[in-house]
């Protein structure tokens, strides 16, 4: 392993990070949410970022790099700003909804820019896989929402 990651290391690492704490933030809304089957719902998400997630780590190792994880502090900054939000709206679920297609909205932000793209040449599939997972994940969160 090099001190230095080439680029496609580092947007490996971006992408592998990206997975974990997506999973982290659906994991955490489905521990605050009242509604069993939207709990469910996001368990389900997390864990498909998941699978996601050890595809990238994999990818990772394979390039002769180590994986990077996502910063602890920063994730419960967020996530405790996310309930704050949630706890004082008028609808908590709408809200915890529209917080995860927003986070959907980010994580595809990321997968367009082009040093994330530049995996496309090494792992054709991977950017490919997590692009339908945000079309699925937004499928199911507007499905589920509450009217």
């Amino acid at each position: 392993m090099s001190v230095l990651r080439n680029d496609l290391q580092v947007a490996l690492n971006d992408l592998h990070v990206a997975l974990m704490e997506s999973a982290d933030h659906y994991r955490y809304a489905a521990e605050f949410v009242s509604d069993a089957l939207t709990g469910e719902l996001f368990e389900t998400l997390a864990e498909a970022r998941d699978l996601l997630a050890d595809e990238a780590e994999e990818a990772i190792r394979d390039s002769g790099d180590l994986p990077s994880v996502p910063d602890v502090d920063r994730e419960t900054g967020e996530q405790l700003l996310q309930r704050l939000e949630a706890v004082f709206s008028a609808d908590e679920a709408a809200d915890v909804m529209a917080q995860r297609l927003e986070g959907e909205a980010q994580f595809e932000e990321l997968l367009n820019t082009p040093e994330i793209k530049a995996i496309d040449k090494d792992y054709p599939t991977l950017r490919r896989a997590c692009l339908q997972s945000i079309e699925v994940a937004r499928e199911k969160l507007n499905g589920s929402a509450p009217s």
